[in-house]
């Protein structure tokens, strides 16, 4: 038995593929040691400037720091946003790590969930943009309610101001690809129940204005 070919040539094999292997991992650890230097140094960059902008101000008056509060989340709304891009540069180092140590099939998987982030930012944005909005138009609707003498002021404004954030959620979960065939059917539901039910609340409330506009013409018809 060839005891050179049995022991000697598996040690050198494996010996020549640590040794390709060790410059790879070492640039593996370099580049997720820079990724989480610069995932840090702009994370307190974006902060700063997102305070600087007054976006916890806006959070305020949106009531956004308020629901945070209430999900368990004691962060600012530009702490979150910070933390959110912190762990998305760590996310595309780690990816960018383990394309470089040869691992094509779990980089490619990592490539696809890259992708998907700029649907999580918009879905983001489309939130708090309807929470904004929602906001601004239930402080109209209660103005408006109570110049025209409506004694239900506030529950118009809430019913406004919840109609705008569920839809917002449905647009931010359809963006994110989650069940968008469903969430088109809710939609189309919902505006089809809100259009049946201001009909029959319009013609319920209208029906005695109705009945006199009608007994006016026939009487002018029976004057002729």
């Amino acid at each position: 038995m060839d005891w050179r070919v049995v022991f000697v040539e598996p040690v050198k094999m494996m010996l020549g593929k640590f040794a390709q292997f060790v410059p790879m991992f070492i640039g593996f650890l370099v580049i997720v040691l820079v990724g989480w230097l610069v995932a840090v140094v702009l994370k307190k960059v974006l902060v700063k400037v997102l305070v600087f902008l007054k976006l916890d101000a806006l959070s305020g008056k949106i009531n956004l720091s308020q629901i945070l509060e209430k999900g368990g989340i004691k962060y600012t709304l530009s702490e979150v946003i910070g933390i959110i891009f912190y762990w998305l540069i760590i996310f595309v180092s780690l990816a960018t790590a383990i394309n470089a140590l040869g691992l094509t099939s779990v980089s490619a998987v990592m490539d696809r969930m890259i992708l998907y982030v700029p649907n999580i930012i918009i879905a983001i944005f489309i939130l708090i943009l309807g929470l904004f909005l929602s906001t601004f138009l239930n402080s109209v609707v209660v103005a408006m309610s109570v110049n025209a003498g409506i004694s239900q002021a506030n529950i118009l404004g809430k019913i406004v101001s919840t109609i705008i954030i569920i839809f917002s959620a449905m647009i931010a979960l359809e963006q994110l690809n989650i069940a968008a065939e469903i969430i088109n059917a809710v939609i189309t539901i919902i505006f089809a129940s809100m259009g049946l039910a201001f009909a029959i609340a319009f013609g319920l409330g209208s029906k005695d204005l109705a009945a006199k506009i009608i007994s006016d013409l026939v009487d002018a018809f029976k004057k002729k």
